[in-house]
């Protein structure tokens, strides 16, 4: 937001009809961004909601969940739970949920969800300054509605149009002592940390607007830089963040990825990998895991992806006219590549 503000007894009242009339200015438009800032609609607590259903009403309490949230309550149920929730299967669905929300490590669960996540608040305000960003960057796209919810350590975020869906379950930090017992491996454990809730959400949000290139026989250059462009926007919306805890590294993680760009490079062009095709042979550039495979000691996993955003960026250095969106149309890995003039 851009303000604008400008010897005799004219001159004294044009200056201060110049400071009333900046005065006035200055108001209406913090007016204005105050009530744009109070036109998110309030968080839906689903996990608060479900485990308020009394033991014996079960049935009831989902069917009236699911009126009041109808869209929301069938993606949770078939989506995020994986429970073929039909008219044909509602006691089946009731058996199930019953378990869920009565169980007594579940309820064990909820209870410290609730008493780690008491302060949602400080959460609650950073997302929504992020969703303040994506609406000003994509004002075309709905503004996304928060949902908090759990799922027995299923998935972290969800986006499902309008609902940007937050697993509290998984946020309750690396010391959590049920995270080894059901087999997380310790990579992972230690991205389950509150702070990369805003993260993770911004990631997936912009994740959801580009189908992965994959399901077209993308070539790695291809994979890495649609992963660039996700890391690249997602900062955008979160500028106050490090970039490197959108890829979970720790400072010496990215350090070593500076210090080693050159030989990186190297690696994949000499191995000829940026234009392999075979998923099953360059997957193990990208995905997570405890390092990235092939590579030296001290290798961070993903290390595919952390050179798919350094060609975003630069990219984006030399042509910082380009807008988000249009960032997120050109598809060609390629096209990046010749266009960043990218080489460490």
């Amino acid at each position: 937001m851009t303000f604008i503000f400008v010897n005799n007894m004219i001159g004294k009242y044009l200056k201060i009809s110049g400071i009333l009339l900046c005065i006035v200015f200055f108001t209406e438009q913090c007016t204005s961004f105050d009530k744009e800032k109070q036109d998110f609609s309030p968080t839906i607590r689903l996990e608060q909601e479900l485990y308020k259903i009394p033991e014996g009403e079960t049935a009831q309490g989902i069917q009236q969940l699911k009126k009041k949230y109808p869209d929301l309550m069938k993606f949770y149920l078939q989506a995020v739970l994986e429970i073929a929730d039909t008219s044909q299967s509602q006691d089946y669905t009731t058996k199930i949920m019953d378990d869920f929300i009565h169980h007594p490590q579940m309820v064990s669960l909820n209870d410290t969800v609730q008493l780690l996540m008491k302060d949602f608040g400080k959460y609650e305000k950073e997302l929504h300054g992020m969703l303040s960003k994506y609406h000003h960057y994509f004002p075309n796209k709905p503004m996304p509605q928060l949902v908090t919810f759990t799922s027995q350590f299923g998935p972290k975020s969800f986006y499902f149009e309008p609902y940007l869906g937050v697993g509290l379950d998984l946020y309750l930090g690396h010391n959590f002592i049920y995270y080894p017992s059901v087999g997380l491996p310790g990579f992972i454990i230690r991205r389950l940390e509150p702070q990369y809730i805003s993260t993770d959400a911004a990631f997936n949000l912009i994740q959801d607007m580009k189908e992965e290139p994959l399901k077209r026989g993308a070539k790695l250059l291809d994979m890495m830089v649609y992963y660039g462009k996700i890391y690249y926007i997602s900062n955008q919306l979160l500028p106050k963040r490090e970039i490197r805890d959108f890829f979970y590294y720790t400072p010496q993680e990215w350090k070593w990825c500076e210090d080693n760009e050159k030989e990186i490079w190297s690696f994949f062009i000499d191995g000829e990998w940026l234009y392999n095709s075979l998923y099953v042979n360059y997957s193990k550039f990208i995905n997570d895991g405890p390092t990235t495979m092939g590579m030296p000691q001290g290798a961070p996993d993903r290390v595919g992806r952390w050179v798919g955003y350094q060609i975003v960026k630069r990219y984006m250095d030399k042509h910082s006219n380009t807008s988000l969106e249009d960032l997120m149309k050109i598809e060609s890995g390629q096209e990046f590549l010749n266009a960043s003039k990218y080489k460490p």
